[in-house]
């Protein structure tokens, strides 16, 4: 095996990437595979989620390259806006190295999966397949935005950890100014978790804002990395790669569903993080099979990400090993294949919030008032959850302490006589309202042990515009799952206004927004009385949990 350090890719404007490349030993030809990462292509973290020698060893040539204005390459970063057409640059250059077959494919996750939709977007010739990975798709629902709310913890924690390089470039002829500056800035990230978080409420950030940093909440970035716009370009075979606790697996799992409509592809969910994937995810451990080292004793996601693109690769066609769809049902704690995504078999099933605090399968015939006060200036903390932040960090968690406080509404059902299986999209529909003109709405699905322990499953929240006094319906999308609640368990639901720092803090003020004048908001949640709340889980009959 060689690797070959700094090597030069010119792009058509002139500017010149560098990227490592990683050779079998032999003559070849043999197939390339390319990643293309913002994050340092020597750095040992971001290196082990792409295992570049393993590559090698498979019998690809592996290019990894740092994107244009990033550690050794040239030019200015934008996040997002020229990743398409350096792309298709580097795709064609990766084809004519020597001793490749000229057959290219792609691979990486989070920012390195969106710049394989980009790049495959300008359908290069030599490229024939995609892997990308737990990543973004509209960048204005999933990225910097959840319904309206700002996703700050994601947005501060990597706008400062891109921060370093970002500065090293600005200060690189004034080297007292540039241990300032990084001092600074490394006292920023340290002060992360606590009183800075608190600096504003809203998606206006301080620290972003201060250091010029780049933000993922940019409008120019979000509309560069809508895979939206893109996808009907997009004509080569994907695998989609996503994890029950991340951040981005609805829009993975929406890439998918979108990507199969038109060309072959393969969707693998796992009970992972974004940037972790051990079968212990927080307080919960989902049984070894689930580890994305051992994939049901047999694989990894690195070893199924290489096998699937070396079959396209080599012979143009998929391995012909199993089903389109591959899901570890959480609590059951096992694999399953599908045919397809949603399962046709699961049947969207209200529950419907109580005024005793139950959560049953029967509305209440009289409807009732439930109320709170949520105040901005002592949001809900963000305990666990998709997160992909410093702290609190993301996984399932005992949510009693969440629970215990005045200003979350708590449902839950009767111990439950047999498992129930909810593997899909949940959602929420409030009837709601606030003296507020614009607050926002949290749903929580939460399982309940028989001890007492509440862990979170999925979450989301819906930030309105609001007539005050006025009830409305509120939909709150919690995205996908897929998690046994077995016999003996509650299924719970949490209703509040806020999950901080995670989203930011809804200041309830018509221009708190911009001004950070905040006011506490009285708030209503109507159950019962055939207009009440509920929440609609995509329950898998028991007969054919099994089938596929």
């Amino acid at each position: 095996m060689a690797i070959e350090y700094d090597v030069p890719v010119p792009m058509r404007d002139g500017v010149v990437l560098r990227a490592d490349v990683y050779r079998p030993q032999g003559e070849g030809p043999w197939p390339v595979l390319v990643a293309r990462t913002p994050y340092s292509k020597t750095d040992h973290y971001e290196l082990q989620f792409l295992d570049p020698l393993l590559a090698a060893r498979r019998g690809f040539i592996a290019v990894v390259q740092d994107v244009r204005g990033r550690f050794t390459s040239e030019g200015e970063f934008v996040p997002l806006v020229n990743e398409a057409a350096d792309g298709a640059d580097t795709i064609e250059w990766a084809a004519s190295l020597p001793g490749s077959s000229g057959a290219v494919g792609m691979w990486g996750l989070s920012y390195l999966g969106n710049v394989q939709w980009q790049a495959a977007s300008r359908q290069p010739s030599a490229l024939k397949a995609i892997a990308p990975e737990r990543t973004f798709r509209d960048p204005r629902t999933t990225l910097g935005f959840r319904s309206g709310a700002h996703e700050m913890g994601l947005v501060r924690s990597w706008g400062i950890g891109m921060g370093f390089d970002v500065l090293a470039r600005r200060y690189a002829d004034d080297e007292q100014e540039l241990m300032k500056q990084l001092l600074s800035l490394a006292g920023a990230a340290d002060g992360m978790p606590g009183p800075t978080y608190l600096e504003l409420p809203t998606g206006v950030d301080p620290v972003i804002a201060r250091y010029d940093l780049p933000n993922l909440a940019d409008p120019a970035v979000m509309a560069a990395g809508d895979v939206t716009a893109l996808e009907e370009s997009v004509t080569v075979p994907s695998l989609h790669v996503a994890g029950w606790y991340d951040l981005f697996v609805q829009a993975t799992i929406d890439n998918y569903v979108a990507a199969a409509e038109r060309t072959p592809a393969k969707l693998v969910v796992g009970p992972w993080n974004h940037v972790g994937q051990a079968s212990q995810q927080g307080d919960i451990n989902f049984g070894l099979a689930g580890n994305g080292y051992v994939i049901d004793y047999a694989t990894s996601i690195l070893d199924l990400t290489f096998d699937w693109l070396h079959s396209w690769l080599t012979t143009g066609e998929a391995p012909g090993d199993d089903l389109p769809v591959m899901v570890y049902v959480m609590g059951a704690n096992e694999w399953r294949s599908e045919p397809a995504w949603p399962l046709s078999r699961a049947v969207d099933t209200q529950f419907y919030l109580g005024a005793e605090e139950d959560l049953t399968s029967e509305q209440g015939a009289a409807p009732v008032a439930l109320t709170f006060e949520y105040d901005p200036e002592n949001p809900v903390p963000t305990v666990g959850g998709s997160t992909v932040m410093p702290h609190p960090p993301s996984g399932a968690f005992d949510q009693r302490i969440v629970e215990e406080r005045p200003d979350v509404l708590v449902f839950t059902s009767e111990v439950l006589s047999d498992d129930i299986e909810v593997t899909g999209r949940v959602t929420a529909t409030l009837t709601a309202a606030t003296d507020g003109l614009t607050t926002d709405w949290v749903v929580r699905l939460c399982d309940v042990h028989p001890d007492g322990r509440s862990y979170n499953v999925v979450d989301g929240i819906t930030r309105v515009q609001a007539q005050p006094g006025k009830a409305s319906a509120v939909e709150v999308d919690l995205w996908s799952t897929s998690m046994l609640f077995k016999k003996g368990h509650r299924i719970r639901v949490q209703v509040t206004s806020s999950c901080f720092p995670r989203w930011d803090r809804n200041p309830n003020t018509a221009d708190g927004l911009r001004t950070g004048e905040m006011r506490v908001a009285n708030q209503t949640l109507l159950v019962g009385g055939g207009t009440g709340s509920f929440v609609s889980l995509p329950v898998v009959p028991g007969s054919s949990r099994g089938e596929s």
